[in-house]
């Protein structure tokens, strides 16, 4: 039973993550927060607002793909957990 417990807390904690990973990118992308876009100049010859955006929606992919292996794989075992049991 302990385990789980600490199954649920752990996929808890992971379904936190991800909705913590959705709005720091919608902070981040807020029209005021890429209030970026008054600086003038370019990196490379792109503009550094541009730059930003693709940066910050590039960190977000990567954060995704961080946590979903994990959600999906806490998933499966919940599902797991919760099968009957059909030994009889």
């Amino acid at each position: 039973m302990a385990d789980r417990a600490h199954l649920q807390l752990h996929r808890r904690k992971l379904h936190d993550r991800s909705i913590a990973l959705v709005l720091v990118g919608m902070v981040l992308l807020m029209p005021p927060v890429v209030g970026v876009g008054l600086i003038e100049g370019d990196i490379a010859g792109i503009p550094i607002p541009l730059l930003y955006v693709f940066v910050v929606w590039t960190l977000l992919i990567i954060g995704a793909a961080a946590l979903s292996r994990p959600l999906r794989d806490s998933e499966d075992l919940v599902s797991s957990q919760d099968a009957p049991d059909n030994s009889d």
